[in-house]
């Protein structure tokens, strides 16, 4: 049941995962032994590498939360030296401990065997989290799983395939939480504060924070080229309804859907334009912890990108509540949210921008979910049943707002620089500015470095002339 790794032992030079026998039911999966003892080695550098002193681990490859594309468990640590606190958790008990040298940690680690891992490459899932937490989680003002190490790859030792994170699972805490109607307005009130901090940040623009835009190559043309092959399939399947699905699209839904099919492009480029933050991407209660202080914890930072803060917040309710409940929330949360932003110090950003960014965001990763859950067989999800519910609650969101109605601005829209012949696909004015920024430096360098190696050569020659050398 546990693997425990020494510091010693052989080392499987390929990429370990769970087994999926039973698709539907995660607490079945399992890894064979080799494999424990390779990933369990993995994990014992990684924590070193950060300072943590362990000198062996226990993994336990029971299948936990954490999204079915990544294979998450839980990762015992011990120590060989008695604890002593140190110098900076004086006054704080326990918790100097805790922080310095924890009991546990959850591994999140890439899965090979997942039915998805072919989505989740392309989509660059893996690559955005692992980012997150070794490059960016330190920066967040939100309460997020301290970083605590990352699982190389085995061939090299540079590429990260998993990341060890903080185990938020303390007495207390609330996977999942059922939040009220208070715990809704908590929720985007912490949300609203992170967006603040990054609000139209030089960082974002210039690409310093390695978050990218929803108009830039990693997402241009490949989104609109997925929903572009989904739509028809989604068509077929959503119709006309079996016995199976109940709920039946009403018939503008596939007006809406062909609409922003045709226009998704134009709502990735105006989701990418100023006023911009850093969003989480897929907040919701599954990927929430409610910590025992009433501080909302949040995981699974694989969709992060640079968007319209409003659409953490309406995936989240899409996601989180029935079609009735986010008829009811929707006003409330929206008004919630703007009030938050200027509070945090959000300026020259009115109500109707909101209104207008609330449209763009339902045609967007709300749409793209559904496409995609929506087209794929029962028999290959771990939730069957969660299209059912998803896909009528994302469809319900565009039409209650007439965002598909937006799209008709497209056609009247002045050129972008993508437009451009010899400019990279999903460049802005923003990114060119920056590239062209950071050229002049790298030939100023350059220039500098020439001159040196110019006037050395110069010194080098009248030393021979001279007779010096």
């Amino acid at each position: 049941f546990f693997c425990e790794y020494f510091g010693a032992g052989s080392i499987v030079p390929t990429m370990s995962a769970m087994e999926r026998t039973d698709l539907q039911h995660p607490e079945t999966w399992t890894m064979d032994q080799e494999d424990k003892n390779d990933v369990a080695g993995r994990c014992l550098a990684g924590l070193r590498a950060q300072g943590i002193p362990a000198t062996r681990v226990l993994l336990d490859p029971t299948k936990l939360k954490g999204g079915y594309i990544c294979d998450t468990m839980r990762v015992k640590i011990f120590y060989d030296t008695v604890r002593k606190m140190s110098p900076k958790a004086t006054g704080k008990g326990a918790r100097g401990w805790v922080s310095e040298r924890p009991a546990t940690a959850i591994l999140k680690i890439a899965s090979p065997a997942s039915a998805d891992h072919d989505v989740a490459m392309r989509l660059r899932l893996y690559e955005r989290e692992w980012h997150f937490y070794e490059q960016l989680s330190h920066r967040v003002t939100i309460r997020v799983p301290r970083y605590l190490g990352s699982v190389k790859d085995t061939e090299t030792g540079l590429t990260t395939e998993g990341v060890l994170l903080e185990d938020l699972e303390v007495p207390g805490a609330v996977l999942c939480p059922q939040l009220d109607d208070a715990g809704v307005m908590l929720t985007i009130q912490h949300v609203a504060k992170h967006h603040a901090t990054f609000w139209n940040a030089p960082e974002l623009a210039s690409g310093a924070l390695g978050v990218k835009p929803h108009n830039g190559p990693w997402y241009q043309p490949g989104w609109g080229d997925d929903i572009a092959a989904y739509w028809p399939r989604f068509v077929r399947k959503w119709e006309k309804p079996d016995a199976r699905r109940a709920l039946e699209l009403p018939p503008e839904a596939f007006v809406a859907g062909e609409a922003i099919m045709n226009g998704f492009a134009w709502i990735q480029d105006e989701l990418s334009k100023k006023p911009h933050t850093f969003n989480h991407g897929d907040v919701k209660p599954p990927n929430m912890f409610m910590m025992p202080n009433s501080v909302p914890a949040f995981i699974d930072w694989q969709y992060t990108a640079v968007g319209k803060g409003c659409q953490d917040i309406l995936f989240f309710l899409i996601e989180g509540y029935t079609i009735e409940e986010c008829r009811r929330l929707e006003p409330l949360a929206m008004k919630h949210y703007h009030a938050a932003l200027v509070t945090y110090g959000v300026k020259d950003y009115s109500f109707e921008d909101l209104r207008r960014d609330w449209k763009l965001a339902a045609m967007h990763f709300p749409f793209y979910v559904a496409m995609w859950f929506g087209t794929t067989p029962d028999e290959s999800l771990v939730d069957p049943d969660f299209p059912r519910r998803y896909v009528p609650r994302a469809f319900d969101c565009i039409l209650r707002n007439k965002a598909h109605e937006l799209l008709a601005a497209a056609s009247t829209m002045s050129r972008s620089p993508s437009d451009v012949v010899g400019v990279p696909p999903g460049a802005t004015l923003e990114s060119l500015a920056a590239d062209l920024h950071e050229a002049r430096a790298r030939i100023k360098r350059l220039t500098i470095e020439r001159d040196r190696l110019k006037n050395t050569l110069e010194s080098v020659k009248a030393a021979v002339a001279g007779g010096a050398v």
